[in-house]
């Protein structure tokens, strides 16, 4: 593309340079920093919720959990919720995070902090929401529906 042979280097380079400080500015303001140049980039995926409010790896489990169901502002199920906390603290273990979370749910749960709605007979199809985000019907309100491919389909298993 480019004749000289130093351009390609350069490009390949800036774009990890560019990657980390991506990196280096969620981190930041996962920890409560403020970019003090007041230009921060628009970010997608986790990064993005972490300009929107941050998350606090100090939290307990309760407030990790309430606090990514208003990151994401839709119902989510116990799997979702253990990845974003993989994806906030990558040196847990994820059977670790899913135990935590899910006495947290438990508790959250029988105090009416939170609401399940659960898709099938399935209970790995259990979802969690603000019990605001039900409609009268008991179903899940559409701005705050639980994602479709997040649903397991148990196939009948036949020889």
């Amino acid at each position: 593309m480019y004749n000289n042979p130093l351009i390609q280097p350069l490009i390949a380079r800036r774009a990890v340079l560019l990657q980390e400080l991506t990196y280096i500015d969620g981190m930041l303001k996962l920890h409560g920093v403020d970019n003090e140049d007041g230009e921060i980039p628009d970010y997608t995926g986790i990064e993005a919720l972490a300009y929107e409010c941050p998350y606090k790896k100090g939290a307990n489990s309760q407030e990790k959990l309430v606090s990514l169901l208003k990151l994401t502002n839709r119902f989510l199920s116990i799997n979702e919720l253990t990845g974003l906390v993989h994806d906030f603290e990558p040196k847990l273990k994820p059977e670790d995070i899913k135990a935590s979370l899910g006495s947290a749910k438990n508790l959250l749960l029988k105090a009416g902090s939170i609401a399940k709605y659960q898709v099938g007979n399935n209970y790995s199809n259990s979802f969690y929401g603000s019990p605001a985000w039900l409609g009268e019907d008991g179903f899940p309100l559409p701005e705050h529906m639980y994602k479709e491919d997040a649903i397991k389909v148990k196939s009948k298993i036949t020889i």
